[in-house]
């Protein structure tokens, strides 16, 4: 019987503790910064085993369209066929002084894409595409010939960038997920390479934005103007054989 009794307050005493590491004000298991990076990559991996279970792989066509500076704002008019709120699901503080512009096509966008093609008097319009498997990264090149000899951005894990230089690779890297709803996720950087003292490459992850888009849907990235000094103006300007121009590309994601 006294072994009896021992083993009962035994068992309070461990119901006790057990509610004690419950108290209001303390987290839950599973809440520190370990918890919360599992979390994160079982998110990942179930995004992309629904796609690998189906085999999906996710096609990526862009578009690029350049112009010099003094028809730029024949491309600069698209922008009113865009959102520019819906589309994007993560956009972090550092993007607002970035320079970076990205919305989603309306109806009308394409049409009005092939209308301002035509009225172009010099432009160059090229087409391209990447493949990749969900949760891949894809590389979309935008230009070596950058405008300004140097541009600025302070960030949490970058400080100013002041390399004087006449050519720099520019670069969007591109993460696609596909939803369970069906949508298209991405995720998108800037990366300069070649123009680091050392010939290094930045990849500049503090600005990777994220946005979310139907199979078909075209999403506009553009950004800069012809006096910032910014990522957005060094990574859509260019100078090139005496000319000046900027970019505008549009990415379209399809389900394969």
């Amino acid at each position: 019987m006294f072994e009896k009794a021992n083993s009962y307050h035994f068992v309070f005493i461990l119901f006790s503790f057990l509610i004690g590491c419950f108290s209001p004000g303390m987290s839950p298991p599973g809440d520190d910064h370990f918890g919360r990076t599992q979390r994160k990559i079982d998110e990942l991996e179930t995004r992309t085993g629904s796609a690998v279970a189906t085999g999906a792989n996710i096609k990526i066509v862009v578009n690029k369209l350049s112009a010099n500076m003094s028809e730029y704002t024949k491309l600069d008019a698209l922008w009113r066929y865009t959102d520019r709120d819906l589309v994007v699901a993560n956009r972090p503080e550092a993007y607002a002084r970035s320079g970076l512009v990205i919305g989603v096509g309306t109806d009308r966008f394409n049409a009005e894409l092939n209308i301002v093609k035509q009225r172009l008097k010099s432009s160059e319009d090229i087409t391209l595409f990447v493949v990749v498997s969900p949760g891949s990264t894809g590389t979309i090149n935008i230009g070596r010939e950058i405008m300004v000899p140097r541009f600025f951005y302070a960030g949490r894990f970058y400080q100013a960038v002041e390399y004087n230089f006449r050519q720099a690779g520019r670069f969007l890297e591109v993460t696609p997920f596909l939803l369970p709803s069906g949508l298209i996720e991405m995720q998108l950087s800037p990366v300069f390479s070649k123009f680091l003292t050392m010939g290094g490459d930045i990849e500049f992850t503090e600005l990777a934005t994220t946005v979310v888009a139907q199979p078909g849907q075209t999403i506009v990235i553009g950004g800069g103007s012809s006096s910032g000094e910014d990522v957005g103006t060094a990574l859509f300007s260019y100078s090139k054989e005496n000319e000046q121009g900027r970019t505008l590309i549009t990415v379209t994601p399809f389900i394969q």
